[in-house]
């Protein structure tokens, strides 16, 4: 199923209120896992940082 068939079947299932909030909820998980992603990278540098200054002393 293609993912605009997938809203038109969801278009009757939902109210335009429902519809509105699932819209947020998704538009947040996807800014979670965002934040996520560069709080893994931002302490990916940290410990990389970290043990260039071991590795240097």
């Amino acid at each position: 199923m293609t993912n605009n068939s997938s809203n038109e079947s969801l278009e009757g299932v939902l109210t335009q209120e429902q519809d509105a909030l699932l819209d947020l909820y998704l538009n947040n998980l996807d800014n979670f896992f965002e934040n996520q992603k560069n709080a893994e990278k931002i302490q990916v540098e940290i410990e990389t940082l970290h043990l260039k200054k071991i590795l240097t002393e």
